[in-house]
């Protein structure tokens, strides 16, 4: 993947960063697009450049987050990227909640299940040890999105440990003996 140049990059920054924003003050459903510009401070073709609409921008900038994180994460074990994503959804579960809550749209859901596919393909291929197919991808990232749906449930919500437990459960010997413990912090 390139890097865009620098103008594109504090664009998509600062119209994430101000849907982010938005997001911490009301619900999802009542953010629009007019909203986010005007935080962002950016024109409306600007934004219709970069994003198709609210979920786009939404499910990019969450993709783009993952990718970031995952990078900065010293563990390269096989299954860092779920570590990840189970510590940042425990942490913030309202900018998940848009993403894969109760009232998330089939748009925003299959967006980030898509993202959540690529970015496991991209970490498992370049890991040592048995290929992991595109049915079994598919199959991870629908189970992750689940997963995260229970960590950022708002009645009862499951803890990151717990969750993790889980993954590593069910994925049995597919996780090296090192990659079984718990997440450090959300």
């Amino acid at each position: 993947m390139s890097i865009p140049d620098r103008r594109v990059r504090r664009t998509r920054e600062a119209l994430h960063r101000a849907l982010i924003e938005l997001m911490m003050e009301r619900a999802y459903d009542r953010i629009t697009v007019s909203d986010v510009i005007a935080r962002a401070d950016v024109g409306r073709s600007t934004f219709y450049a970069h994003y198709r609409d609210k979920d786009d921008l939404l499910v990019v900038s969450c993709g783009e987050h993952l990718r970031h994180e995952i990078a900065r994460s010293p563990d390269r074990a096989r299954w860092t990227p779920v570590r990840v994503m189970i510590g940042l959804a425990a942490g913030y579960p309202e900018v998940y909640q848009p993403l894969i809550g109760p009232k998330a749209t089939t748009t925003a859901l299959r967006g980030y299940r898509s993202s959540v596919a690529d970015i496991l393909r991209e970490h498992l291929d370049e890991q040592p040890g048995p290929a992991v197919d595109d049915l079994t991808v598919t199959m991870l990232s629908w189970a992750l999105v689940g997963l995260l749906t229970a960590v950022t449930d708002r009645t009862n919500p499951v803890g990151p440990e717990p969750a993790w437990r889980r993954f590593a459960s069910l994925c049995g010997d597919a996780l090296p003996a090192e990659s079984q413990e718990t997440p450090d912090s959300p």
